[in-house]
């Protein structure tokens, strides 16, 4: 194969795919990336056979073929060139990179050991506007598991599609992540996708910026989901399992709130837990006569005392929540003001914005420590 492109494009498309690309594999052709250049298009893709990326860019073309090349070698020597026009050349076994004065050549494996894409067999199809996919994503996978012994349904996130709507939810256990929206082209009837996080992170990284995302499950036992948008495709293996009843999680109805600017009560959760200091860092809340009262205490650091005015419904109540996890909540509502909903000491609150974002609802769970 032989071509000529934009250094920056092509630094781009090297760079994002070579973030799919495991470091740790074993398995030699899956730390390369593999240039497909055809019909006027170099399509870069990587893969760690339960995510691919392929994104495709502009080139001029002499010879089409394919090559591959180290991943995190070739994203490092481009992203150090400056901007212009490179020439590479590719054979089974060496790719040949001229730009301005420079001249390299990188070892390369045969491109036919490269995995191939998934069956193109086609099920459920439905699309979605590229900023409600990215804030849904954003709102909601930080919840998910991060530790493999939990499990990979935990550390994936709950796609619920159900005609034009999409729930995600994302837990580990301990917090509840819930985000509602519409779909600019639903499904007919119900379908259920557990999607690996990092899948998820790596579509509102590449594909966000889209004006439509298309989605398509792909395989014979829809065991795949692809995301497309433009010249880029992220294609991830579906987690098998059964994801728990969220709903269960959720308390029908709750009997006391309070509101409170959501700043202000970021500041004093991060200060409050400075002190406490431990691994549940536990904050304590006392709501009572408008007035919300946050403490903390430590052998070691010493003792915390946060005051902020709020509006408060229900009786007084004091409850505890690890302050890590309360911040990481209140880190992804954008509203100036946020409502908090109890049911008593030991069951857990629901969070929510006062104003909800455009086209999406959120909601948050979050259980109590025991004090």
């Amino acid at each position: 194969m032989k071509f000529t492109c934009n250094t920056k494009e092509i630094a781009a498309a090297v760079g994002a795919a070579s973030k799919v690309v495991n470091a740790h594999t074993t398995v030699p052709i899956l730390s390369n990336v593999l240039l497909q250049a055809e019909d006027g298009k170099i399509a870069v893709r990587a893969t760690d056979l339960e995510l691919t990326l392929e994104h495709a860019f502009a080139a001029d073309i002499t010879e089409p073929g394919s090559v591959t090349v180290p991943a995190k070698l070739f994203s490092s020597y481009l992203g150090n060139l400056q901007g212009g026009r490179l020439e590479l050349n590719g054979t089974p076994t060496r790719a040949s990179v001229k730009c301005e004065r420079s001249n390299y050549d990188f070892h390369a494996l045969p491109p036919d050991e490269y995995p191939p894409l998934p069956q193109a067999t086609k099920g459920s199809h439905f699309t979605i506007g590229g900023k409600r996919l990215r804030e849904g994503i954003e709102a909601t996978i930080f919840a998910a598991s991060s530790e493999e012994a939990r499990g990979a349904v935990l550390m994936g996130t709950l796609l619920e599609l159900e005609g034009n709507s999409l729930t995600m939810v994302a837990t580990d256990g301990y917090r509840l992540a819930k985000f509602q929206t519409t779909l600019d082209d639903g499904i007919t009837g119900t379908e259920k996708y557990i999607v690996p996080s990092r899948a998820l992170a790596e579509a509102a990284r590449n594909l966000g910026s889209g004006e439509v995302i298309s989605v398509s499950a792909l395989g014979a036992q829809s065991n795949q989901l692809q995301f497309h948008s433009g010249d880029t495709a992220i294609t991830v293996r579906l987690v098998d399992g059964q994801y728990p009843n969220y709903q269960q999680v959720i308390p029908p109805k709750f009997d006391r709130s309070l509101t409170v600017n959501t700043a202000a009560f970021i500041g004093s959760l991060r200060r409050a837990e400075l002190v406490a200091g431990d691994r549940a860092s536990m904050v304590k809340l006392a709501v009572s006569n408008q007035t919300l009262i946050i403490t903390a205490s430590s052998d070691i650091s010493g003792n915390a005392y946060e005051e902020l005015e709020v509006e408060q419904t229900g009786e007084d109540l004091t409850i505890a929540f690890n302050a890590r996890y309360l911040v990481e909540v209140l880190n992804h509502i954008k509203s100036a003001q946020t409502v908090i909903e109890f049911l008593g000491p030991l069951s857990p609150a629901a969070i929510r914005p006062v104003e909800q974002p455009e086209g999406g609802q959120q909601l948050y769970v979050l259980m109590p420590l025991r004090q």
